[in-house]
């Protein structure tokens, strides 16, 4: 069985992050790895994995998720990646379902889509949803596709693949980048319903920056602009 590389990108999960990694574990093989980047956290997260559950990678100074990400994959040893939030909004009980169609070959990346099943995540709030709809159909119309979920952060993708993608974003426009390089590269992509809760400690780190909507808005727009001029 293909080896798989969990990895969760954090930053200031205090409270959230130990009983995910522990559900994660219980989850996945022992074979297979959990990487956690703390993205300089200035609470207790770093303090609060389990290093018998996780291997824990730190960056001395906030960098920011898309970076984290990349740090992540560059430790990772598995055949096959999967990415989460780390702040327990994913469930790790659809790690499975968002895993299998890449291990077993019929996709090279798999899309854990929170609107597959309408309804089903009412702790999406009317405004992140209207957000999301708003940039996915943006993302389908540049792209010539038809996504429910642009913005998704739990996804599985082939370790062969993603290192060919080359990620370059630093934020949380990575989940963009990422969409149109696997699109541009042809990568077989699909969506499976996943469920999302309400996280338990703190909040947003992306809605709690002054305009941040409106700051993530132009990154995703900047990363438009390249996917068109530098990376084709």
């Amino acid at each position: 069985m293909k080896k798989l590389s969990v990895i969760l990108a954090v930053y200031n999960e205090a409270g959230n992050i130990a009983p995910l990694v522990r559900s994660i574990r219980n989850v996945i093989s022992s074979t297979d790895e959990l990487i956690v980047v703390d993205d300089a956290s200035t609470d207790t997260t770093a303090q609060e994995i389990d290093p018998a559950l996780a291997i824990l990678v730190r960056h001395p100074v906030n960098r920011g998720k898309g970076a984290a990400i990349r740090t992540g994959i560059g430790a990772a040893s598995g055949e096959l990646v999967l990415l989460m939030d780390g702040d327990g909004q994913d469930d790790p009980q659809d790690i499975p379902q968002v895993v299998n169609p890449v291990r077993a070959g019929k996709a090279d990346f798999a899309i854990g889509s929170r609107f597959l099943n309408p309804g089903q995540n009412s702790f999406v709030t009317p405004i992140n949803r209207l957000g999301n709809r708003c940039l996915t159909s943006l993302v389908n119309f540049f792209l010539g596709v038809r996504i429910t979920d642009s913005q998704a952060a739990f996804k599985c993708i082939r370790m062969e693949a993603l290192k060919d993608i080359h990620l370059e974003s630093d934020r949380y426009e990575v989940e963009t980048e990422m969409l149109i390089k696997a699109v541009d590269k042809k990568l077989k992509i699909v969506e499976v319903p996943v469920h999302r809760y309400s996280r338990k400690y703190g909040k947003s780190h992306l809605y709690q920056i002054p305009f941040g909507r409106f700051k993530f808005g132009l990154r995703i727009m900047r990363v438009f602009i390249k996917s068109h001029f530098q990376w084709r």
